[in-house]
C-alpha cells in the first residue's frame, strides 16, 4: 500500500521533508553549510527537478532541484548544480530585510519571488513550482512575511474585516476569495480596498487591447497587497500577488499616462529601493489616495511619506 506522501512525491510535485537529513544529498550538504548542522528549521519545502515552457522563441526551460528552509528569522533557498562545472546556491534571506515579495499562481504554475537585502544588496530568490504543492508552502511563507513587518502596530481602527470582505465579494467573490485564502495572515485587520475592473482600449468596435488586468489594492495594518488577475484573451489563468510591507513604503505617487495614472509605490530597505507599477483609471486613482491618507500615513511611515497624486 503507498504511504501518505507517495502521490506528493511524484518528479513534478513539491513535498515536504521533515529534516535535513531528508533533503537530497547535494540540497542537505548546501544547507548544512549555510545553517549549520544544528540550524533551527521551521518547514522545507521542497522542489523536485522541473521542466517548464520557454518563450515562444525557446524551447522548455529545465529548473534543477531546489528547496526553502524556513528557520525562526528568515529563508534559506538552496539549488543543486544547473549544469557541469557549475557550483549549487545558497541564498538565506533575513525576514527582516524583505522589500516585497511575489506569489504567481497560474493554474499548475507557480512562482515565488523574495526581494531583499543581502550583504547590502538587493537581491532576489525565484522558486518555481507546480502548484498542487502550494498548501505545503503556504504556511512557511505567511511566517516569512509576519518577520518582515517589525513590531505589530497597534490598532486603532475597528474596521470588521469580514463585512469589507464581503463587500468585495459583491464586485468579485474570485478576488474576495484571493485575498482571504492567500494573502491575509490569519490575525490580519483589513482596513480598505479599492477595486478596478479591467481597462480595455477598443479599435474599430472588434479589436481590444487590455492596458491594465482586473485590479486590487488592498491596506492591511501592516501590509500594502497588490492583486492583479492573469488572462489570455478572456480566459483568466490565476492571480499575481504582490506583498509590500508598510514599513518599506516611502512613498506612493500617480503620474497621469494618457486618459489614465500610472501609481507608484516605492519601496526602501536600508540602502536598496524597489518600486511597484500599476495603471489604473482616475477614479481609482482618486479612491486610491483616499484610503491612502486616511489609513496609510501613520506612526509605520516616515513623516516624510510621498503621497503625491495628480488627478
Amino acid at each position: 500500500m503507498p504511504g501518505p506522501n507517495t502521490f506528493s512525491r511524484r518528479r513534478e510535485h513539491p513535498y515536504q521533508a521533515k529534516n535535513l537529513t531528508d533533503l537530497p544529498v547535494e540540497l542537505r550538504q548546501l544547507a548544512e553549510r549555510s545553517l549549520g548542522l544544528d540550524g533551527q528549521v521551521d518547514l522545507i519545502f521542497v522542489v523536485p527537478p522541473q521542466v517548464f515552457p520557454g518563450s515562444s522563441w525557446g524551447g522548455p526551460r529545465y529548473v534543477p532541484e531546489q528547496a526553502l528552509l524556513f528557520t525562526p528569522l528568515g529563508v534559506l533557498h538552496v539549488q543543486s548544480t544547473a549544469a557541469p562545472r557549475q557550483a549549487g546556491q545558497a541564498t538565506y534571506l533575513h525576514g527582516a530585510e524583505l522589500v516585497y515579495a511575489r506569489l504567481s499562481l497560474l493554474l499548475l504554475y507557480g512562482r515565488l519571488e523574495l526581494a531583499g537585502l543581502v550583504n547590502g544588496v538587493l537581491s532576489r530568490v525565484i522558486v518555481e513550482y507546480n502548484t498542487v504543492g502550494h498548501d505545503l508552502l503556504q504556511p512557511g511563507l505567511l511566517r516569512f512575511l509576519r518577520l518582515a513587518w517589525g513590531p505589530a502596530q497597534a490598532q486603532e481602527n475597528d474596521n470588521d474585516t469580514e463585512t469589507l470582505l464581503c463587500r468585495l465579494g459583491g464586485r468579485s467573490f474570485k478576488f474576495m476569495n484571493g485575498l482571504r485564502y492567500y494573502a491575509l495572515q490569519p490575525d490580519e485587520h483589513l482596513l480598505g480596498y479599492v477595486f478596478q475592473p479591467r481597462i480595455v482600449r477598443r479599435y474599430w468596435r472588434v479589436f481590444h487591447r487590455q492596458i491594465a488586468p482586473m485590479t486590487l489594492l488592498a491596506l492591511t495594518e501592516n501590509t500594502l497587497i497588490v492583486i492583479e488577475e492573469e488572462q489570455i484573451g478572456r480566459a483568466p489563468l490565476g492571480w499575481h500577488f504582490t506583498f509590500c510591507p508598510r514599513i518599506c513604503v516611502s512613498g506612493i505617487e500617480a503620474k497621469p499616462n494618457k486618459e489614465w495614472q500610472d501609481l507608484y509605490v516605492h519601496l526602501v530597505r536600508g540602502p536598496v529601493g524597489a518600486d511597484r507599477r500599476m495603471t489604473l483609471d482616475n477614479e481609482t486613482t482618486l479612491a486610491w489616495r483616499a484610503l491612502w491618507l486616511n489609513q496609510g500615513v501613520g506612526t509605520r511611515e516616515k513623516e516624510n511619506v510621498s503621497t503625491a497624486i495628480h488627478p
